[in-house]
């Protein structure tokens, strides 16, 4: 009897454990493993417009804001003699189809306005002389130079050529006698191409230094367009990364009034 009472106790001890033991919750599933490092996106280096070149000296502005290009503060007659300037630049340099009529409108614009334009040739020299005395002459050229590169800059020139096409088709409406008064005008219209084309520079010098800080150290100099062609009889340096061609400033000729000539 005391046997099976010994059995009957090991019985329900043992069923008293598995009891136990299914009432015991599972373990806990492992952790899921951790994300992957986010990889940070790496921009491209911020390109100047125009593929402009990175040393571009951007004319500075003054403490009113204006900036100080061969354009500020003109006389009417320099007004006048840099419209005409402008229109030489773009007669010669903009030969996209939409231009093709442009070296001919031009050279009726100087056929139309000779007198008016010989008379603010004279003013001009009377004007430089009168400042600068027996020298004026090479004065005025080494200016007129300045503005025939300054309408000439070749990052700007797309822009420049669509806003000249524009002041081409008014000037064929202006009458003799009156390209003072237009030039007052149309002259202002060519330069904010070049303003707009600083300040866009400007902003990119900003971004670009931006990014050198960030990410040159670890990406390296990242490709940056030539400045020129390395084969040119003019070019001088060698290309590598960081360089661009240093090419001979545009010539200019003399500050007469005559048919379409380079830098005329």
């Amino acid at each position: 009897m005391t046997s099976k009472v010994v059995k009957i106790v090991q019985a329900c001890a043992i069923v008293g454990v598995a009891t136990l033991a299914g009432c015991t919750p599972p373990p806990p599933p492992a952790p899921p493993p951790p994300p992957p490092p986010v990889v940070e996106a790496f921009p491209a280096r911020p390109i100047a417009p125009g593929y402009a070149q990175e040393n571009l000296a951007v004319p500075t502005a003054d403490a009113m804001g204006i900036r100080q290009t061969v354009n500020t503060g003109l006389t009417s007659a320099q007004t006048t003699w840099n419209l005409r300037s402008a229109y030489n630049v773009a007669a010669l340099n903009c030969q996209g189809p939409e231009h093709a009529l442009m070296a001919e409108q031009y050279g009726a614009f100087l056929k139309t306005h000779t007198r008016e334009l010989s008379a603010t040739n004279r003013a001009l020299d009377s004007e430089f002389r009168q400042k600068y005395g027996p020298g004026y002459k090479d004065v005025r050229d080494k200016y007129m130079t300045q503005v025939y590169n300054y309408f000439a800059l070749p990052p700007a020139l797309d822009r420049f050529c669509a806003a000249a096409l524009s002041v081409s088709n008014h000037l064929t409406t202006v009458e003799k006698g009156n390209l003072d008064v237009a030039a007052a005008t149309l002259l202002p219209q060519l330069e904010s191409v070049f303003l707009q084309f600083f300040s866009e520079y400007e902003a990119y010098r900003v971004a670009a230094t931006a990014w050198d800080a960030r990410y040159l150290a670890t990406y390296g100099v990242p490709y940056r367009r030539p400045g020129g062609n390395p084969l040119a009889p003019e070019a001088t340096d060698t290309m590598g990364p960081d360089q661009t061609l240093t090419l001979p400033p545009q010539t200019s000729a003399s500050s007469d009034t005559g048919t379409v000539a380079s830098g005329s």
